[in-house]
């Protein structure tokens, strides 16, 4: 009997090593792939720019920009699987608007930028998956300015404006490997309007969507 028990230690051994190296390597594997609590990324937006809305002055359409390019920088860390904390640097450049007629009868136009450092949280769903869906939302500092040239002489005068900004916005992304993530947002931002900016276009927030390609690094 003793015989049969140590023959049996001995052949179910391997097995058992076997079957925990499987294990391991599964767990392994799993963490290579999705997002886990700790996870740490960099990630790099690229994109176009829309104005929300038109203004008006004196009865006609005054646009300070037009459709332009967007690009960023993102420092994301997950707190839980499903949720992240980071902070998030942008860059909004808008083409050249439409010629305008101002009340002194200047023929001008007007080239514009918003400029963003918010503090940024996530929400996924499937989070461990290589692809995953992702609401997003930040809070921080815009900084906006508007370039006016007069084309009669040629000169410029530029307004700006330094006031609270936040945006709101949706994602896709999935893993290349297990550091590269590559993906897409869309997110619509708001900026407040002071000084300047406020003073001569009597706005008080300027609104505009961004739709981005990101490539992200995790470590």
């Amino acid at each position: 009997m003793k015989k049969l028990l140590v023959l049996a230690l001995l052949l179910c051994t391997p097995a058992l090593y076997a079957a925990q190296y499987a294990r391991c390597q599964y767990e392994d594997e799993s963490l290579r792939y999705g997002l886990h609590t700790n996870t740490t990324r960099v990630e790099f937006f690229g994109g176009v720019a829309l104005p929300d809305k038109e203004w008006h002055e004196n009865g006609q359409k005054l646009e300070i920009g037009d459709t332009g390019f967007t690009a960023g920088i993102a420092f994301v860390r997950n707190i839980m699987p499903w949720l992240t904390l980071g902070l998030d640097g942008n860059y909004t450049g808008f083409s050249k608007g439409e010629d305008f007629t101002t009340t002194g009868g200047n023929l001008v136009n007007y080239r514009s930028g918003v400029g963003t450092g918010l503090i940024t949280t996530r929400a996924y769903l499937f989070p461990k998956s290589m692809t995953r869906l992702y609401g997003t939302a930040g809070l921080g500092a815009g900084y906006m300015y508007a370039r006016e040239k007069n084309k009669a002489t040629d000169s410029s005068e530029t307004y700006d404006s330094l006031d609270f900004a936040w945006m709101l916005g949706a994602g896709l992304e999935f893993d290349i490997d297990e550091s590269v993530v590559f993906g897409a947002e869309g997110r619509y931002n708001w900026v407040g309007l002071r000084s300047d900016m406020k003073s001569r276009f009597n706005e008080d927030e300027y609104k505009y969507w961004t739709i981005m390609l990101k490539l992200g690094v995790k470590f």
